[in-house]
């Protein structure tokens, strides 16, 4: 008896850890071997959803960002074949490789970034895609800027961070606490841009949402 309650108390712990549990503070998924962690099997993943929904959009696809969520994992893409606003999906794949869920998300036009939020599953999930240049109101100019790095802050103390960040971020909380600090450094640590520079311009935080994907 000892035994079976000793490993029923230890399923039970592992049931609730595994929700919004990170891999590690801003992790990165590696590529290895032909699982749902290799690069150029989310691309036919992602490929091939855009040809079944979106077939009339011959856009070159980009996967910006791509992180281990849950029993799955989130990739961040977009595909503009130039027609009307750009904006990006963030796909949600279970660990068969299907993908069951999307958001789409704003993408940035005068500002380097945007900040896209979903509260999925009592997490808080962060996303979006960079510009290469930044809009400065005084003295109505743009600015070249080189985002290599992210940090994020929430209210409830919990910080992330990432230090390979190429073309955009996911970023997932362990709470629905509410975002205080988005920071942007280059690989010398002078910072390119942060949340003030989107409160000046008039747009902070996107929310938007998950919806299912039947296929």
């Amino acid at each position: 008896m000892k035994k079976i309650g000793f490993l029923f108390v230890t399923l039970v712990l592992a049931m609730m850890v595994s929700g919004c549990s990170n891999t590690g503070v801003g992790q990165q998924i590696e590529s290895k071997g032909d699982t749902v962690n290799n690069r150029s099997s989310l691309g036919q993943i992602v490929e091939s959803y855009y040809k079944n929904y979106e077939p009339s959009n011959k856009g070159k696809t980009h996967i910006f960002a791509q992180k281990v969520f849950m029993d799955g994992t989130l990739v961040l893409t977009e595909k503009n074949d130039g027609q009307g606003q750009s904006y990006t999906n963030l796909f949600f794949l279970d660990e068969n490789k299907k993908i069951i869920k999307k958001a789409q998300g704003q993408t940035p036009l005068s500002m380097c970034f945007t900040v896209n939020v979903i509260e999925y599953d009592g997490c808080k999930i962060l996303f979006g895609n960079f510009n290469d240049s930044t809009w400065l109101i005084e003295p109505d100019k743009k600015k070249p800027v080189d985002i290599q790095n992210i940090l994020v802050r929430f209210k409830n103390g919990e910080v992330y961070s990432d230090d390979k960040v190429e073309k955009g971020y996911i970023i997932t909380s362990q709470s629905l606490a509410d975002v205080e600090v988005i920071e942007l450094y280059d690989n010398n640590g002078i910072l390119q841009s942060d949340l003030n520079d989107l409160r000046r311009y008039g747009s902070v935080f996107d929310e938007t949402s998950f919806v299912d994907v039947v296929q």
